[in-house]
């Protein structure tokens, strides 16, 4: 160890925690990705949240287009260790959360000289819709392990991760309204998803019944929504935009997610309507 450094840490410890659980390394891998594939990106930038007014700093942000419809992504990234993994608990989702929203342009002016308008999205009969009703869904989150004295113990070190996509898609929601409310643009509408990425086998899922009755035992998966049912106020147009879900993607799996987007395919028709 260095005599110039008194921390207690040296070069060794530190490489070692590059190598298991920087955050760092893994925003910068997707997204590399995300820009490789074609998606307009952003990586670490500062920004005020529009509710706390507080500053902040995303992870990335991406932004996708199909001729007149966006899909915009509020990123957020977090390496876990198969020791402390994510265990989501899973109900069948209810009726009235089986959803989202999106934004459009009308031709007509509305509220506050604003184009821009909220539109609500169920797709019942829509094939592979990631919302239908009593699909599964996530209602709780918290890490799980065990401590010195072998006893399994809960914690939530991911809430700041997953809180901070909702606060960085916040700011997007009012960009992408601002982007509508003036006529002629030629993105029509556009749809936004959080996402929390999360490491490769530290995402758990266990399925419980409407009645909380747990249903089998808990897996290993790779990507699940979990509900939100979040607001913000879009103050120009007094409306409220909701964010219904929030997507927990596996580090493999956000590729062919994002290729997905990027080619056209993936989840463009399940956010957004085809344009006649």
């Amino acid at each position: 160890m260095s005599e110039e450094d008194d921390s207690g840490i040296d070069a060794e410890d530190i490489s070692e925690y590059l190598a298991s659980v920087d955050d760092f390394a893994f925003e910068r891998e997707i997204y590399s990705l995300a820009k490789g594939l074609g998606l307009q990106s952003q990586h670490s930038a500062l920004y005020t949240d529009p509710v706390s007014q507080k500053m902040r700093e995303f992870d990335i942000r991406a932004w996708a287009s199909l001729g007149v419809r966006k899909i915009a992504l509020a990123i957020e990234c977090k390496g876990l260790t198969v020791d402390y993994p994510l265990l989501v608990s899973c109900v069948p989702r209810d009726p009235q959360e089986a959803g989202h929203e999106y934004i459009y342009a009308d031709r007509t002016v509305g509220a506050g000289g604003s184009h821009t308008r909220v539109q609500p999205m169920r797709a019942a009969r829509l094939p592979y819709y990631p919302y239908h009703a009593a699909q599964r869904v996530g209602k709780s989150m918290r890490q799980v392990r065990r401590d010195k004295k072998g006893q399994m113990v809960a914690g939530d070190e991911v809430f700041d991760k997953w809180t901070q996509a909702l606060a960085s898609i916040g700011e997007m929601i009012e960009d992408g309204a601002a982007l509508l409310s003036t006529a002629p643009t030629h993105t029509k509408m556009i749809a936004f998803v959080p996402v929390l990425v999360v490491s490769d086998g530290t995402l758990w899922i266990a399925n419980y019944s409407s009645r909380g009755d747990l249903q089998g035992a808990p897996f290993p998966y790779t990507d699940v929504t979990y509900y939100l049912g979040r607001k913000y106020w879009l103050k120009r147009e007094q409306v409220n935009f909701g964010i219904s879900h929030l997507h927990i993607i596996s580090r493999s799996a956000i590729r062919d997610w994002l290729a997905g987007i990027a080619k056209g395919g993936g989840i463009w028709d399940k956010l957004l309507p085809v344009p006649s």
